[in-house]
């Protein structure tokens, strides 16, 4: 059983997702009425899911390349499902009634690219010196995972960043949408390097810039939101 850098960094950020995943579980239940609450605990609870696929092999298998293959298209998957809540949260934003065809379309598209993983692997290196894992993904499976992510994260950077541009009278919520803005511009140079890193240096990038983007969308998230709300008002009986 060996930790290296890569894999201690995949081991920190799921046990923070798993963190931040449970606190965004009780604000929930704190709002329940909120839908963005619930997709961020959802993207926060697949995140988690993801990050134990990605770090749980090299702790224990780290030279059994086909295992760690096997869980890298699985981890991969995790993360496509959890993009496909963060472009829930834009749609129901901007577009409702899409919302739940999207789901549906972007998860099928989701599997579409597990089994292409699992039947073009990667090829991942972990590097015993370093302490680094290249995971050398296919080119094919790369891009069409890249663009998946993309697709959301993109249009989610545009809409945060013109949510706080144009509101002036709240400052909560003009703070909480650049913030959430900023953490998915690191999340998109996050999935960049992770599927197309080339080199070792990319790869740890990729890695500390996974860190910075899950702690910065949370933050604009949680902001300013109450710990509990008020108890709702109860009738009273009649004397």
């Amino acid at each position: 059983m060996t930790f290296q850098v890569s894999t201690s960094i995949d081991l920190l950020n799921s046990a923070l997702c798993a963190y931040l995943a449970v606190r965004l579980y009780r604000a929930h239940q704190q709002d329940p009425v909120s839908r963005t609450l619930r997709n961020f605990f959802f993207t926060y609870a697949s995140l988690t899911l993801a990050y134990v696929f990605l770090f749980v092999p090299r702790v224990f298998a780290s030279q059994q390349e086909l295992f760690l293959s096997i869980s890298f298209a699985f981890g991969s998957f995790a993360f496509l499902v959890a993009s496909s809540f963060f472009g829930r949260i834009v749609l129901e934003f901007i577009r409702p009634k899409w919302a739940k065809p999207f789901i549906a379309f972007y998860h099928s598209l989701a599997v579409i690219c597990l089994v292409w993983s699992l039947f073009d692997r990667a090829l991942p290196v972990v590097d015993s010196t370093t302490g680094i894992t290249q995971w050398n993904v296919p080119f094919g499976v790369g891009i069409l995972s890249g663009f998946l992510l993309l697709i959301v994260l993109i249009p989610g950077i545009v809409l945060f960043f013109n949510r706080g541009i144009h509101t002036h009278d709240n400052h909560i919520v003009r703070v909480r949408s650049f913030t959430i803005g900023i953490g998915a511009m690191l999340l998109t140079l996050t999935a960049i390097t992770f599927y197309l890193a080339n080199s070792e240096t990319l790869a740890i990038i990729g890695d500390l810039l996974s860190i910075g983007a899950l702690l910065t969308i949370f933050l604009g998230v949680i902001y300013h939101r109450p710990r509990s709300l008020p108890p709702l008002p109860t009738k009273q009986s009649a004397v």
